[in-house]
Formats: structure tokens, C-alpha cells, sequence
């Protein structure tokens, strides 16, 4: 038995517009094209088709994605793997669009002027800084890659290691995915390890400010410091620090409401 694409549409709920596009796509092509007309005609058996195209849209999968599946997965059980997969996708988009809908609140309260000049009160001031035996782990990457650094410098160095957290930033600017940084930690003693650097950080004047909140509103503290330098016509020297005085633990995230991060630029 044969359908029209127009019947085909009325028993599978997807429009014309759709099942055409499923053809060019090469997802659900016809049981048989008319080589005079043109017009497509679809079988019983491709309502089931039609419609495991139409659950999986629903779940939230692209028409290439769903030729990959459909191309690759035989069984339920194939496609559990890509559901979980996309499952993580869409909480990250979840989290993106719960940030989005925060910002926005923000400026519908009138706290964004705030916000964006520095909620945290915290002022730029000159301090000198003193040179620091650190052990470092270096990264290429992004800088949510930074908890990976820190990890290691726990398990490497761990007996060694004093005071607060931090990374050095050497690029000068912001970078996506190559992104060249080191986290680091004060140590008491050389710490010998392949995959460490250890030596002495060397200090000296220092314009820094103290952040208090999440990490995603530390532009707050970059714009005061450099809107400092630019004032007094001073250059900064690479690599700028972040120190973490309070952040998240190893286990607990805690309140990033609470966080207190320490940007520390040096210059000259």
C-alpha cells in the first residue's frame, strides 16, 4: 500500500515541508518517486520511520544528528550512550539560559549598573609583592582546565605546598580554547617532579584588587585595574595572578557569592 505525501503527512504528523527536507537530507526518502510528476509515495512500514525522526526532534537532536543515530544505532540499547550525551548537552544550555535569565533580572531590577561597576566595593590598591618559591603545573587549554592543574599539584606536591591557590595568566589578553596559563602554589622547599616547574616567582609592585563573587563577575575587578593603569599611565608586566583566598573546596562548590579572588597585576 502506497501513500501520497500528503496522506503520509496526515499519518505521521510531520508536515510536507518536513518530509520533504527528510528526503534532501537523506533521513526518510520515499518508497517510490514518480518519474513523470515527481510526487512521492511512502509505504505502511516508514510510518515507523517517520516517526522515531519525530521522537527523537522532540528529544532535542539535530536532522544530522538523527541520520548519524539512525545509521548507527540498531537497537534501544545502541542509542542509550547518545541519549545520555545529549542529556548533558542540554543541562549546560539549561545552565546557560538560567544565567541568561539571572543577568537579565539584573538589569530588569536596576542592579546591573551595580553590578557592572564593582557590587564588591573592593578598591584598587598598591602593594609590594614579595618574590615567592612556587611550584607550577602549565597548561594549554581553557580555564576551566585550571582544576586539573590544581590536582596535580596536590598529589605531586602536596606536603610542600602554603598559602592560597593561584594562576598566572600569560597570554595578555582573552583566549577560548589555547588559552596559556599556570596554576601554582607557594611551596616551602624545591619541589622535584617532571611534570611541576619549580622556582622563584619574582615580585615587586603591584596594583591589585580583591573580587568577592563568583568567577564569572571577575571582569568587575580586571575593569578597575585597568582603569587604574590607564590613570597612571603605567604598563603591565606578564604574567598577571589571580589568588583564590576563598573558593570552591575540593568536593563543595560553596557559595560563589562568597568567593574572594585576589587579582594582582605587577608593573612597571
Amino acid at each position: 500500500m502506497k501513500y501520497s505525501i500528503g496522506e503520509f503527512s496526515q499519518i505521521t504528523r510531520a508536515s510536507v515541508k518536513a518530509l520533504r527536507l527528510y528526503h534532501e537530507k537523506g533521513l526518510l526518502r520515499p518508497d517510490f518517486v514518480d518519474p513523470e510528476s515527481g510526487y512521492r509515495y511512502y509505504s505502511r512500514d516508514q510510518v515507523g520511520e517517520a516517526r522515531v525522526i519525530a521522537n527523537l526532534k522532540d528529544l532535542g537532536f539535530s536532522l544530522s544528528e538523527i541520520k548519524e543515530v539512525l545509521e548507527s544505532c540498531e537497537e534501544d540499547g545502541d542509542l542509550l550512550d547518545r541519549l545520555r550525551a545529549k542529556r548533558r548537552e542540554l543541562e549546560k544550555r539549561v545552565k546557560r539560559f538560567q544565567d541568561s535569565i539571572a543577568d537579565i533580572e539584573l538589569v530588569v531590577s536596576g542592579k546591573f549598573a551595580q553590578s557592572a561597576h564593582g557590587a564588591s566595593g573592593e578598591e584598587v590598591i598598591e602593594k609590594e609583592i614579595p618574590d615567592l618559591l612556587v611550584a607550577g603545573y602549565r597548561l594549554c587549554g581553557r580555564y576551566s582546565d585550571a582544576g586539573q592543574g590544581f590536582r596535580v599539584l596536590g598529589r605531586r606536591a602536596g606536603r610542600q605546598m602554603v598559602g592560597k591557590p593561584m594562576c598566572l595568566y600569560f597570554d595578555g589578553e582573552y583566549r577560548e580554547e589555547d588559552a596559556n596559563f599556570e596554576p601554582c602554589f607557594e611551596v616551602k622547599k624545591q619541589v622535584e617532579h617532571e611534570r611541576l616547574h619549580c622556582r622563584t616567582l619574582t615580585g615587586g609592585r603591584a596594583l591589585t584588587v580583591m573580587h568577592r563573587g563568583p568567577y564569572e563577575r571577575l571582569y568587575e575587578g580586571y575593569s578597575k585595574l585597568f582603569e587604574e593603569v590607564k590613570k597612571r599611565d603605567l604598563k603591565v608586566l606578564c604574567p598577571s595572578r589571580e589568588v583564590y583566598h576563598k573558593g570552591p573546596g575540593m568536593i563543595l562548590r560553596g557559595n560563589p557569592q562568597k568567593y574572594l579572588t585576589e587579582i594582582q597585576f605587577l608593573v612597571g
